[in-house]
């Protein structure tokens, strides 16, 4: 079963897919539409531009049991400690990890074949702008609620390359899923199967003077970016893209802010990364540094899941 919750800005969730106390269905706007604009030249057109349109997904909310209307209250004020971020799995699940096991029965081994299917969760950002309440009938009460989405649905995806630097203090993102990378060195690889241009983390942890990060697309350097200047031992450069506006600030070992270094950039490179469609390789390198620890927390962006 396909399932929906919303988590709140201090990271609180809400599942609205469980049945008997709050359920979400008739869902409408999980699709996409694009703003575009033609050229004519007689009978023929030609594509000028082309952009996701600002998402909005409608849907109602039933509340059951004597309840309903106190569970409602609290969903309602839930919903207004924005931004919110809308947390779907799809029904079709995909298959996580697979193999074989062994038992035994009557003195005999047997292995028999395992497969573990989960549902992979993607997110949009964003606010309820919309409750619609009328007068419930018996114990239920249903609600017609919208969602403004801020971002098209993205999954999470992440991975580390620490080159055998001690990780003391990490601090990892809500809910991202991550492992370490096999790659070499000073380097992270993410395939992305979106066509959308997905926004990233870049991290590049101190100590670092001068780092430089590259990031190649299918083997051709597509972008860079440097910083003037050094990162302390124990803290972090984060090239963010995820965020409007854009930034490049430094952070301590505890996670806490230490300055904004976008103005100590290179202005004459690109700065900024987003993935693309196919293998992105993200390197980085530095005066007088060997292992540099690196790690890209990426959202892949799709126009529909």
């Amino acid at each position: 079963m396909r399932t929906f919750a919303l988590i709140d800005k201090d990271g609180t969730t809400y599942n609205i897919t469980v049945k008997d106390k709050a359920f979400f269905y008739g869902v409408t706007g999980l699709g996409f539409e694009e703003e575009t604009a033609f050229l004519r030249i007689k009978e023929r057109f030609s594509l000028a531009s082309k952009k996701l349109a600002q998402g909005k997904i409608v849907g109602t909310v039933k509340f059951w049991q004597s309840g309903a209307e106190a569970e409602y209250f609290q969903f309602a004020q839930f919903c207004q400690n924005g931004p919110l971020k809308l947390r779907y799995a799809p029904q079709s699940g995909h298959k996580s990890k697979s193999g074989f096991s062994h038992g035994y029965v009557e003195n005999r081994t047997l292995f028999l074949p395992y497969e573990y299917v989960t549902l992979e969760n993607f997110y949009r950002d964003g606010y309820v702008t919309r409750i619609e309440k009328s007068d419930g009938v018996g114990n239920c009460l249903e609600v017609v609620i919208e969602f403004t989405a801020e971002t098209p649905w993205y999954k999470k995806v992440s991975e580390y390359n620490y080159g055998g630097q001690s990780q003391d203090g990490k601090k990892y993102s809500y809910e991202y899923s991550y492992q370490y990378a096999t790659t070499a060195d000073n380097e992270i690889t993410i395939v992305s199967d979106s066509w959308q241009q997905s926004p990233a983390k870049i991290i590049i942890q101190g100590p670092v003077t001068d780092p430089i990060w590259r990031q190649y697309l299918d083997d051709e350097l597509v972008a860079t970016g440097k910083l003037n200047g050094s990162i302390l031992a124990g803290h972090r450069l984060v090239i963010d893209t995820t965020t409007i506006p854009y930034s490049i600030k430094e952070f301590d070992s505890a996670g806490n802010f230490v300055a904004d270094l976008y103005q100590s950039c290179d202005f004459s490179t690109e700065r900024f990364i987003r993935l693309a469609h196919g293998k992105n390789r993200i390197t980085v390198s530095g005066l007088n540094a060997n292992a540099i620890g690196v790690g890209v927390e990426a959202q892949l962006e799709y126009a529909t899941v």
